[in-house]
Parts: C-alpha cells; structure tokens; sequence
C-alpha cells in the first residue's frame, strides 16, 4: 500500500499537502512541532486497514506553503481546517503542537471525535519557556545542533536530558547523526528547528486560555505517556476539567515521541476510541 499526495489550500491561499492511504471514514493525524508527515507514516499503516488517514504537513514543511509572516495559532488552525473540509474526515488525532491546533480548529469546525497526544496546554507558565531565547539567538548563529540540545534540555522529553549539561546533549547529537541509520531523521530534524518556534511560542500565547475549551461538545480523548515530563500532565488535567466529555488514557512506560514509535498501542486505542461513534 502506497500513500497518495494531496493537495488544499487553506483560507489565506497557502497550499496544505497531506498524505493519503487506506480506506474507510477519515481520520487526519495532525503533527507535532518539530515534525513532518514521513514521522508518521508508520501509524498512519497501522491505522489504514480501518481508515483513511490524511497526514498533512502544517505549513513550513514539507509538502506546504511557507509560514510567512504572523503565523500563529489561528492560521495553523484555519490550515486544518481546510484539510478537514477536503476530505470530509470524521476523526482527527492531534500530537503535540498538533494537539493544540487539532483543539483550536474544533472550536470553529467540529467533527465527530478527537485524540489528543500531550498538548502543550500550558497552566499558569507551567510549560518550560525559558529556553527559548536562547534557542533562537543561536539558530540566527546558523549552530543548528546547538540549538536542537538547547530546544531538548529545555523541553525535556527525553527522559533525564535536562539534567545534562549542555556539551554532553550536544556531543551524542554529533555521534548520533554519524551513523547512517540516523542520518537521514537527524538531518530532517535539524531542517526542521527553525518551525519550532512559532509552534512553542502558540503554547506561550494559550497559556492558562484553555477553558475556553468547555465549547467543544464532541467526546475527546486525552492521551499522554508515564515516562513524559509532568508539565503534560498538569495541561491534560486542566483540559480535561473544562471538557464535556473528557476520556484519559496513561500509556504506561510510553513518552512524548510515542505515537511516532509505538505505533502498534497507539492505533489500538485510537480504533477503540473512535469506533464508539
């Protein structure tokens, strides 16, 4: 089974490109930051025998128009909303800042049911910041490894990576992308830096706004990982008081890169989610 590229165009006139493969009702997967649509194509099979899953690549990436100027929370929603209205899809699973997007659209164009993986809601500053100007002044510097151990001890989603000191994070960036295994996914991550910070700075912009997520009506499923910082559990919390019909499910031993790599647990449950339709 190969994936079909498409092609939308969302309400400013950015073209959006997804993937497509599969059959049955729709399902679009909506990336997280620092993220393309080839990170998960191995979900997207593992959904395609129940589905058809679109996975679009948010703008400044891959199959999409640039960013552009004042790109923000609301035109990243608007770009999937336009895939929503190109595929008639019934399901959405958001990861991330993918997560937030997937919320944020919702508020304007519904559709019957919604997965979340670790939105970075954040709760009175409670997501990780700081790092951030740091993280930008070095990119201007073109010191794309150093910027990427800045981004991942700031974030800490690697398990006890904020502990490192700085040096040590960045000298296993450049053993890693030695080898050829790692190459080519270390290569697409370090092209793909400069778009985490307009995804981190939406969480910046959200902070302690998400009640205004008590309007979505439709169930949602609030999914997270035991081995992921705390601060997306706190989001997950505050998210889950304000929603109607709130569902959580905790993957045990599983982290904020899951949906990319467990692919087999993810797609279960988000089967079983959304077949109560």
């Amino acid at each position: 089974m190969t994936f079909i590229i498409n092609t939308t165009i969302s309400k400013d006139g950015t073209k959006i490109g997804y993937r497509q493969i599969g059959t049955g009702p729709g399902l679009i997967i909506c990336h997280g930051g620092g993220r393309i649509s080839q990170n998960y194509e191995k979900l997207a099979l593992a959904l395609s025998d129940r589905f058809t899953v679109y996975v679009p690549d948010r703008r400044g990436r891959g199959l999409s128009g640039q960013e552009g100027e004042n790109y923000n929370i609301l035109k990243a929603a608007e770009d999937l909303i336009s895939v929503i209205q190109a595929t008639s899809a019934s399901f959405i699973f958001g990861h991330s800042a993918g997560a937030i997007v997937a919320l944020e659209a919702f508020l304007t164009h519904p559709v019957n049911r919604l997965a979340v993986y670790e939105p970075p809601i954040s709760v009175n500053n409670s997501f990780p910041l700081g790092w951030l100007s740091d993280f930008e002044v070095t990119l201007k510097k073109s010191q794309r490894k150093k910027a990427m151990a800045i981004s991942l001890k700031g974030l800490n989603v690697i398990e006890g990576v904020n502990k490192m000191p700085l040096w040590l994070i960045l000298f296993l960036i450049n053993v890693l992308t030695l080898f050829e295994i790692n190459k080519e996914k270390g290569t697409r991550m370090l092209d793909l830096l400069p778009t985490l910070t307009a995804d981190i700075k939406m969480a910046k912009t959200l902070d302690s706004k998400f009640e205004k997520y008590h309007k979505i009506e439709i169930p949602v499923n609030l999914m997270t990982g035991s081995k992921s910082p705390e601060y997306f559990r706190v989001g997950l919390e505050a998210l889950s008081d304000v929603l109607k019909h709130p569902e959580t499910k905790i993957f045990e031993g599983f982290n904020h890169y899951s949906p990319e790599e467990n692919v087999i647990e993810i797609s279960i449950a988000l089967k079983e989610f959304f077949k109560q339709n």
